[in-house]
């Protein structure tokens, strides 16, 4: 009786203990399924094989094993590996770029590359046309003066030359020059003492000669030696002759000379030249 009373109790004790298991194996599954599979257990004794399916879920079915007590899900969720086999299915379809669109890129590229080059043209440009500048022709004077200026310096001595022509026409008239000569009163009196005489010399021999007219103003370092020419009354052979005796060069201007090659002239040897009215 004991033997009988203790293997029912070990056949109660082994249900419920496989019972528990079986719960427990379904509770793995429960918030997934709506309803459960009923188990009959009888005696203890599990079945070999329990296919637990729950009721209207797309869960694959939960094998229990009286074997093992152990759980086994066999594939994932149906829906997951759908997902899964979709993803695997999906073909990313490229497109190559038109010509026309790769023309008209590198089309817009050259247009920009130009632009940020030529910026600085450009802005002018604008600022020219927003002050009404940008159509205007500059008048050309073909009556009137020009002014030039050379300042040149050597060793000892500083001169500046600036030259006055008046013109009509276009055509050389007259010609007015004045030449400064600066230096150390004490270390460059002798070179300005020599050039003072040259001065002298050459206004002393142009003194008869009609069209010409030269002066010499000499003070403590600084000597301003001034020329006046009209040309219409000049003769370039006695003015010469006489430039020449006195050591200097006669500038050698011509009346009715273009006053563009003048201009030209003045340009190429470094004078800085304008004209006005």
């Amino acid at each position: 009786m004991n033997n009988g009373f203790q293997g029912n109790n070990l056949g109660d004790s082994n249900g419920q203990s496989n019972n528990s298991m079986l719960n427990n194996g379904l509770a793995v599954n429960g918030s997934n399924a709506s309803t459960t599979t009923p188990v009959t257990v009888t005696n203890g004794v599990l079945p070999q094989a329990v296919n637990v399916v729950p009721n209207g879920s797309n869960v694959s079915p939960v094998t229990v094993t009286n074997s093992t007590s152990e759980v086994k899900i066999d594939t994932l969720n149906n829906s997951e590996s759908g997902v899964s086999d979709n993803l695997k299915k999906v073909d990313i379809a490229y497109t190559p770029p038109s010509k026309a669109k790769m023309v008209f890129l590198f089309f817009a590229f050259v247009v920009l590359l130009l632009f940020i080059i030529f910026l600085p043209e450009i802005t002018t440009m604008i600022n020219l046309y927003k002050s009404g500048s940008y159509n205007k022709v500059e008048e050309k004077i073909t009556t009137g003066k020009m002014t030039c200026y050379l300042k040149t310096n050597t060793t000892n001595l500083d001169k500046d030359y600036n030259l006055l022509f008046n013109f009509k026409d276009n055509k050389l008239e007259k010609v007015a020059a004045t030449i400064t000569t600066k230096g150390d009163p004490t270390a460059d009196e002798e070179s300005l003492d020599n050039l003072f005489a040259t001065c002298k010399q050459l206004s002393e021999g142009l003194k008869d000669k009609e069209g010409i007219y030269v002066s010499c103003d000499y003070s403590t370092g600084k000597l301003i030696e001034k020329q006046s020419f009209d040309l219409v009354n000049i003769n370039d052979n006695d003015l010469s002759l006489s430039f020449a005796e006195a050591g200097e060069s006669y500038l050698g201007y011509q009346y009715g000379q273009n006053m563009d090659l003048v201009e030209k002239n003045m340009k190429a040897s470094g004078y800085t030249c304008s004209r006005e009215k």
